[in-house]
């Protein structure tokens, strides 16, 4: 997990943003680029650790792959739903192998891999504004 500062650009609130990938460099980029925005990164790198991770510190949204070992993003969606403490926190899902007809799990937004960086951050910030 990464707790560093940001440094430049940063969002006025810190935001939380947990990112789930079990690529690293996926991790690495994201963590990277999220806190140069002043989001606060937090890391998982398969469903099961996402909901750990959740559940010990509430993020304010969350930036899901959808084929992970473990749990997949698909039933860390469905899991997310069902817990009352996460269900309302926007969950965006990616995949570079899934087309979003395939999937039924109530995710905010699917993106299909790669997603310009741009536009998962505009729709982070779209998302956030909506909940206040």
């Amino acid at each position: 997990m990464s707790d560093h500062p940001a440094s430049m650009d940063s969002h006025p609130d810190g935001k939380i943003i947990l990112v789930v990938d079990d690529e690293f460099d996926v991790l690495s980029a994201y963590t990277m680029l999220f806190e140069f925005r002043g989001f606060r990164v937090r890391t998982a790198s398969n469903g099961a650790e996402a909901l750990a991770a959740a559940r010990r510190e509430l993020p304010d949204i969350v930036v899901s792959d959808y084929m992970m070992p473990v749990m997949n993003g698909a039933d860390l969606c469905v899991a997310w739903r069902d817990d009352p403490s996460l269900r309302a926190i926007p969950f965006i899902l990616a995949s570079a192998g899934i087309l979003p007809r395939d999937l039924l799990p109530p995710y905010d937004i699917f993106f299909r891999k790669p997603v310009p960086f741009d536009t998962l951050l505009a729709t982070i910030q779209q998302l956030l504004a909506r909940r206040g």
